[in-house]
């Protein structure tokens, strides 16, 4: 008679099954859009049984909206932008802003569309990142002296329509999308920077 196996069940953590779901569902939604990202099809992909969905998130809508709050939270990182030179800082913020909507065009949308509702401290912390930027090129003397929050709304709603437009527009035939971004953040940098003389 085979000896019996005493060694105990080991759950998987609570916090490790959540982030399975969030991945999973973060790749399903890039690759089959908000219609793909059923209950099953997430425990599917991420190995578990669909009531982990509901276990964890409260069914679809609490998992999409724990997808969102995932997408702030890459965001804000990528944001950040520490590079030292405050110029640069700037312009890499700008850059990374771009970045992360082309990469997660269907995330990216939802993030701004309304429907979801995602952490209110996580959404928020993206534009806080942005004020930082803000905040290191003024100490840095790069970017004017007002309101460091009102400048980041300037800053993000220019990056955004920017974006925005190229994710959801038609382009013109033969138009360099880089070359336009890259002009668009360069006349932000201009648009923000000190008054000359002073």
């Amino acid at each position: 008679m085979a000896p019996v196996d005493s060694t105990p069940c080991r759950r998987t953590p609570a916090s490790q099954v959540r982030s399975s779901l969030v991945t999973a569902g973060r790749k399903i939604l890039e690759t089959k859009g908000p219609s793909g990202l059923t209950v099953r099809a997430v425990a599917s992909a991420a190995g578990v049984a669909p009531m982990g969905v509901y276990n964890h998130f409260d069914g679809k809508d609490g998992l999409l909206d724990a997808v969102v709050t995932d997408g702030f939270a890459e965001f804000g990182r990528a944001i950040a932008a520490a590079d030292s030179d405050p110029t640069e800082r700037l312009l890499a913020s700008g850059r990374a802003y771009r970045a992360f909507a082309l990469a997660n065009p269907t995330l990216y949308s939802l993030m701004f569309g309304g429907m979801c509702r995602p952490d209110d401290a996580t959404a928020s912390g993206a534009f806080l990142a942005l004020i930082e930027v803000v905040q290191y090129g003024q100490v840095g003397g790069i970017i004017r002296d007002d309101d460091p929050a009102a400048l980041a709304m300037q800053i993000w709603s220019c990056v955004h329509g920017a974006t925005s437009l190229e994710l959801s527009s038609p382009m013109p035939p033969g138009a360099d999308m880089d070359a336009n971004y890259e002009s668009v953040i360069a006349l932000i940098a201009r648009g923000v920077a000190p008054a000359e003389g002073t």
